[in-house]
């Protein structure tokens, strides 16, 4: 816990600049934005399962390349104000990404929802709308042929 709250301690002081991953990610607002919706994932029942959350971690070194032994710096960097700023227009921002990218994400998600062990009627909605939003067809929890989503 001491080493926790010294990485959120770091990530506020004054003269702080975040380096490798998590200094791309913290200028990329479309990939942060990105993140964002895969961590209101592992939230969307209220609850922050392990396994989601191991899932969740898993995304982000796969995809962005953010260690897991940065995970700390990570969570601090989505409650900051930049995050935020990435948050209220995220919907716009992911609009940018292209078709694989936006059924890359929409994957992602359905892995998160898979590893919950008790599954709630939030994880399918805010799967379902974020397919609508991004022009995805989900259909019998299928993505255009792609992965199932048992929802």
């Amino acid at each position: 816990m001491k080493g926790l709250l010294a990485s959120i301690a770091r990530l506020f002081a004054r003269e702080q600049q975040l380096t490798g991953a998590l200094g791309r990610l913290s200028e990329d607002p479309v990939a942060l934005a990105e993140i964002l919706l895969l961590f209101r994932m592992v939230l969307a029942d209220g609850v922050v399962q392990p396994s989601q959350l191991t899932v969740f971690e898993r995304i982000c070194e796969e995809h962005f390349g953010v260690s897991r032994r940065d995970m700390p710096e990570l969570h601090a960097l989505l409650d900051s104000p930049k995050a935020r700023s990435c948050d209220a227009k995220a919907f716009t921002l992911l609009g940018q990404l292209d078709t694989e990218a936006r059924t890359t994400l929409l994957e992602d998600m359905m892995r998160i929802a898979r590893a919950s062990t008790v599954r709630d009627d939030g994880e399918d909605r805010l799967i379902r709308r974020t397919a609508d939003f991004l022009g995805l067809k989900l259909e019998n929890g299928t993505i255009e042929g792609k992965g199932t989503f048992h929802g």
